[in-house]
């Protein structure tokens, strides 16, 4: 269907250039009377402005063709300013992350350094309560050394 569409469209843009030629090779033959010059100008004159319009569809590009890729490019254009605004706004999102985790890294680096007063015990510093060592098994010198 849009093949007849376009074949119908080439038809009548080269007849009608055609007829718009030989409209000025008449009209550059047969005299104009001065009554009827200024109409007969102007109507010559839009006609002979639609030629280009005519010979453009003629050799196979069409003005609404034109359109309609315009309008495609446009809406890519849109997507993809929607998709830079996407990724500007997740490079934010992770620039924020990324600040945060170092602000929370550094907390807690520096409340840890409170904790460096700690001591460390060893097994051998711990005091048992008396009432515990009362239930411990008595251990021969000799029986440590093993």
């Amino acid at each position: 269907m849009d093949e007849v569409k376009t074949r119908r469209g080439w038809w009548f843009s080269v007849g009608f250039m055609l007829l718009v030629m030989g409209l000025i090779v008449f009209l550059a033959m047969i005299e104009i009377v001065e009554k009827n010059r200024d109409i007969i100008i102007g109507i010559v004159g839009m006609l002979t402005g639609s030629i280009s319009s005519m010979i453009a569809i003629a050799s196979g590009r069409d003005p609404a063709e034109v359109d309609q890729l315009k309008e495609e490019l446009a809406k890519v254009g849109a997507d993809k300013a929607a998709l830079i605004a996407r990724l500007r706004d997740a490079n934010i999102q992770m620039q924020l992350y990324r600040d945060q985790l170092s602000e929370l890294q550094h907390s807690v680096i520096t409340h840890l350094s409170h904790l460096k007063d700690v001591k460390l015990k060893m097994v051998e510093d711990v005091e048992l309560n008396q009432q515990v060592e009362e239930w411990l098994p008595q251990i021969d010198d000799k029986d440590k050394g093993q």
